[in-house]
């Protein structure tokens, strides 16, 4: 895990301010190489061969080929034995010089032989050619900006706003998603205009002679694929990739551990740890969030699993005062605006095992988007068993889904999606209690793609590929960002590509059945979860107190002053009257207006960093 930063000039001051602002991905060593017209620049995080010898760029033997690279490719010790038969050399034990040759090898087919997560660019030396390339799901990031002729690249956009040669300009749609919505990163757009996003599962090239960057897509989830097998055997393949999954994931040369919220996705990472002898379970650490508020506090589930694996478990209980000291910091860091302060939650575990010096976790994230983990997945298949005339298993499902689930997630979702377009935007607006300007959603309204996407009849199949493509970008995002602020490599074994299509050949019942979420990994879990675990309906997911945080009168007072500061209100996103009475209320606990008043509060703070300048 790296920062990498290029742009096609030649500016050593330049690119050393760059790297500088990229230390934090990667502390333990640096490289760059420059000519006329390139200048690349790494910053090391040494996870796997921590000599000098993964010092970037990596060369090839005829000096063809520079490498810098961002991620993990896991299988690199297979593609390496393999690439040996071809009769490449190799001098050192990391994958990035795997990468080099794999792509010396095959060209742009490499891409589909890796399985791991990535962002790395090559250069050509021959060809003066940069070809720069993305994993499927976008776990690793990578943005760019080309304008007037020049083209920067890099792993974060910080470092792209300081060597762009004119201002950035906030992007308004990917603001209007924002707030009506809580959607964004779903697309190449980021906040910023100008600046974009390499779409996951893309490669992009960029002629360094005459100028033309183009870009292709290079993976797509198959959505052909049918399991012909019965349950039993999908649930044993799929204990067998999972566990293949997590093997690959644990080959590294520091310490590793991970993230347990007590869930069900991370309670089976952490069970099936065992498995692995106790080379890993003897020094095995785990990282925590808990609270003392029973209702958002995951501890019982969490102990029981450390219990059950006999691991040492490490705990953080965020505060307000937390929150006021380091919400300038984490949202720099992240960026982008963000919709809740799960993402704190997130950056307090991060700092944690950063504590602990430990350099690489373990995390569950993509489980939810594969298996349809959120109450409201059931309105796709309740609408699918209709649409099959299956009506027996129509009413089980429904009778299912109300003696697991209080909330009426799926049902409110099934009438939104019935919704026409123009009702569905009404509707999201009184959600968010109608603070934002309707001058400002009818100047958007048409442009956003967003209830087209997302809130449109189709079966559960569709559905789940529709956030996995633009959902969980959003969230692939904030835990890149949080981990790396700290120095830390997250890996994910749920979106190992082979687990990702496998479970997309499955029938809609083997992911939800009778009113469980993720039937087949439950199934699949069974002989080695705590019962207390397989048992869970509940789903939490780094819950915050923020509701109560907001009616503090510290943290209030900073979301006061800054959401009501005269330069908000001339931006003409908000209605003013509205907002300060559904702030006061939501103080007097009249209300509950959590999700929206950070909303704001974030975006507004996110100006202040990055375009008002008010705050450094």
């Amino acid at each position: 895990m790296c920062g990498i930063i290029g742009f096609n000039w030649k500016d050593k001051t330049v690119l050393q301010k760059a790297m500088a602002m990229l230390s934090h991905r990667g502390p333990d060593d640096e490289g760059f190489y420059l000519n006329d017209i390139i200048s690349l620049g790494h910053k090391r995080l040494s996870i796997i061969d921590l000599t000098s010898a993964g010092r970037q760029p990596i060369i090839d033997d005829e000096e063809r080929f520079y490498l810098i690279y961002n991620g993990e490719i896991y299988n690199y010790i297979e593609l390496k034995e393999e690439l040996k038969k071809y009769g490449h050399r190799f001098t050192t034990d990391t994958d990035s010089e795997v990468i080099i040759y794999a792509y010396k090898q095959w060209g742009v087919e490499c891409l589909k032989r890796f399985n791991g997560m990535f962002a790395f660019c090559v250069y050509d030396n021959l060809e003066k050619k940069l070809f720069l390339a993305r994993d499927r799901f976008g776990v690793k990031p990578l943005y760019y900006q080309f304008s007037n002729g020049k083209f920067i690249f890099s792993s974060e956009i910080k470092p792209i706003l300081l060597i762009a040669d004119r201002q950035a300009k906030p992007h308004e749609i990917a603001i209007f998603d924002y707030l009506l919505y809580n959607f964004y990163n779903y697309s190449e757009n980021t906040f910023f205009e100008g600046i974009f996003s390499l779409l996951p599962g893309h490669y992009l090239v960029f002629n360094l002679k005459n100028k033309n960057l183009s870009i292709k897509r290079w993976y797509d989830i198959p959505l052909d694929r049918v399991w012909a097998g019965s349950f039993e055997d999908a649930s044993d393949h799929f204990k067998g990739l999972f566990r293949d999954a997590i093997r690959l994931r644990l080959r590294s040369d520091v310490e590793i551990g991970t993230c347990l919220s007590g869930g069900l996705d991370s309670s089976s990472i952490v069970c099936n740890l065992n498995e692995f002898g106790p080379r890993f379970t003897e020094r095995f650490k785990s990282f925590s969030v808990i609270f003392d508020d029973p209702s958002i506090d995951e501890s019982p589930y969490i102990n029981e699993v450390l219990h059950h694996c006999n691991f040492d478990g490490y705990f953080i209980t965020p505060t307000v005062d937390d929150l006021i000291k380091d919400v300038v910091k984490l949202i720099t860091r992240q960026e982008e605006p963000f919709g809740g302060t799960s993402i704190f939650a997130q950056w307090c575990v991060m700092k944690l095992a950063h504590k602990h010096n430990v350099k690489v976790l373990l995390d569950g994230q993509g489980g939810d988007e594969l298996l349809g983990g959120y109450p409201f997945f059931f309105a796709y298949l309740f609408l699918e068993k209709l649409k099959k005339l299956e009506i027996v298993r129509f009413f089980s499902e429904i009778w299912g889904y109300k003696k697991n689930f209080r909330e009426h997630d799926a049902f409110l979702m099934i009438i939104l999606l019935m919704l026409p377009h123009s009702f569905k935007i009404k509707t999201m607006s009184r959600y968010f209690y109608s603070i934002i300007d309707r001058n400002f959603i009818k100047r958007y309204a048409k442009d956003s793609i967003y209830p087209s996407l997302m809130y449109s009849i189709t079966d559960l199949n569709k559905a789940l590929y529709n956030r996995m493509r633009f959902s969980l970008p959003q969230l692939l995002r904030e835990e890149d960002k949080n981990s790396m602020s700290f120095s830390i490599e997250a890996r994910l074994p749920f979106l190992d590509y082979r687990i990702v299509e496998f479970l997309f050949s499955l029938p809609s019942d083997f992911k939800l059945h009778n009113g469980i979420t993720k039937h087949i990994l439950k199934e699949s879990m069974k002989e080695i979860l705590p019962e207390k675990i397989y048992r869970r309906t509940l789903k939490l997911g780094f819950p915050t107190p923020l509701e109560e945080w907001i009616r503090d009168k510290r943290f209030g007072s900073v979301m006061e002053d800054t959401i009501f500061s005269s330069v908000s209100q001339k931006r003409g996103y908000y209605n003013m009257e509205r907002l300060k009475e559904v702030f006061t209320r939501h103080r007097q606990r009249k209300l509950d207006a959590t999700q929206i008043l950070w909303k704001v509060f974030n975006l507004e703070m996110w100006f202040k960093i990055f375009f008002d300048n008010t705050i450094k």
